[in-house]
């Protein structure tokens, strides 16, 4: 079945968040379950071109933008069947990914130029599957178009819609628009199948509370809003194989996490002793729960003996916080304000516990990379993370779930697992295991895509 895949982010070539993750990943465990699937994704400046290899197959064609035409060409990657949108104007001349300004009008494009790509190449789709409101366009043109193919659209995050003023409408080819342009809600309108990246989040969604204004829309699809959890890409993910890491270790054997551990608290001058060690990568957001944690951060030092290690950057007040934290309990607090991909794995696998008490979380990958490096999450009942995480109340879970998003529920997660840690090593060891033998490959969220590819291609 050929499948059209369009995203404005994927790994390997740029990432901003985890719909990178998704669309680096997802296609090539499509692609392994017989499917043809050709990502699409614009080519931005800072997309090196030579570090890929990108070669042009197709130059100067045009793409007409309702009042005008935009030249376009296509490049592609010849390892893998990922497509690339070149355009001077929107893309090639931009060393970001978002926040130019312009994003309806630039987003609109790349789902116009995919299309026109698309049938000059002699190439038909047989399901578009767009992600996020920046391809959300692709599904609204596509259904209005004779013989147009299946619909599916994922909502990696509701909280991001695409909205704009109403003279986006003609964008789109529609003259007789009212009101706001909202790409997200047309596409869900417009979508044969509308996924989200976890089936409690599937269900959040269609409340006010996590619906952000299009909760009655989604509560029409029904049967037709359905919620599948993202994959890890585990070859990556991998503490047997890991060379960031001060040692390697596996679930049969993770007598080298302790190794991991001693370099972790010297990498940032922490008291190195027995004592559990709370590690937390993140965005600093309140999102993310992190005006949570420095809440909390008092009472953990006045009534335990944990520790903290931080990864992270985004709001500069939760920064400061964070800095604070550090000056205020030095050998108990570290932190790196900032983003490594080599320190955030030496966090995974050094730390015993996981902190990631977000607000709300569509799916999360946090929380799986600790559990795949033997680092039990605790976390809030909510969204992908209640889907993944078991809670360990009978001894035989993998992580410790708290449901309220407050300070003294967060507190009593943390000290059941800190009792079981301290009190209780055996438990804690199996536990430790049974996390890192979860499945978190991509090859089961696949199976599910192409169960609903299929229902599609048979309508």
């Amino acid at each position: 079945m050929n499948i059209l895949f369009l995203a404005a982010e994927a790994l390997p070539y740029v990432k901003v968040g985890g719909l990178g993750d998704v669309a680096g990943s997802l296609p090539a465990a499509l692609r392994n379950c017989g499917h043809n699937v050709r990502l699409f994704m614009p080519r931005y400046g800072l997309i090196d071109t030579k570090r890929f290899n990108l070669s042009a197959c197709l130059d100067n064609f045009e793409v007409r933008m309702d009042w005008r035409r935009e030249n376009c060409r296509l490049l592609k990657n010849p390892e893998r069947d990922d497509y690339f949108i070149e355009n001077d104007r929107f893309f090639c001349n931009r060393f970001q990914v978002y926040g130019c300004g312009d994003e309806t009008e630039q987003f609109v494009l790349f789902c116009r130029a995919a299309f026109e790509a698309c049938r000059l190449q002699g190439w038909r789709p047989d399901v578009i599957h767009a992600h996020d409101w920046h391809t959300a366009a692709a599904i609204r043109i596509a259904w209005a178009a004779e013989n147009r193919p299946g619909l599916v659209f994922t909502i990696h995050n509701m909280a991001h819609q695409g909205t704009s003023r109403p003279d986006g409408w003609p964008l789109l080819g529609v003259y007789d628009g009212r009101g706001p342009l909202n790409l997200m809600d047309q596409a869900i309108w417009c979508a044969d199948k509308v996924t989200t990246v976890s089936p409690t989040y599937a269900r959040e969604i269609c409340s006010p509370e996590y619906g952000f204004g299009l909760d009655g829309l989604l509560r029409s699809k029904g049967d037709n809003l359905v919620g599948i959890v993202n994959g890890l890409d585990t070859a990556s993910y991998d503490p047997s194989t890991d060379t960031d890491l001060a040692a390697t270790y596996s679930a049969d054997d993770i007598s080298g996490k302790r190794f991991c551990k001693q370099e972790l608290l010297r990498r940032f001058n922490l008291q190195e002793d027995d004592a559990p060690l709370v590690g937390i990568v993140s965005r600093l957001d309140s999102q993310k729960g992190m005006d949570l944690i420095l809440r909390a951060i008092p009472d953990i030092m006045k009534y335990s003996n944990l520790k903290i290690v931080i990864l992270g950057s985004g709001n500069k007040d939760l920064e400061n916080g964070v800095n604070y934290a550090v000056s205020q309990y030095p050998g108990r607090v570290g932190c790196y304000i900032g983003f490594s991909a080599p320190l955030s794995r030496i966090i995974y696998a050094g730390c015993d516990i996981f902190l990631m008490p977000s607000l709300f979380e569509p799916c999360g990958l946090s929380q799986m990379i600790a559990m795949r490096y033997g680092t039990i999450p605790v976390v809030r009942r909510t969204g992908g993370l209640a889907d993944t995480v078991r809670d360990n109340y009978d001894g035989k879970g993998t992580g410790y779930l708290f449901n309220r998003y407050d300070t003294d529920d967060m507190l009593g997660a943390l000290g059941r697992a800190q009792e079981h840690f301290v009190f209780n090593p055996y438990l804690w060891q199996e536990t430790v295991k049974r996390a890192m033998r979860e499945d978190f490959t991509w090859d089961r969220s696949a199976k599910e895509y192409s169960r609903i590819y299929e229902m599609l291609s048979r309508q």
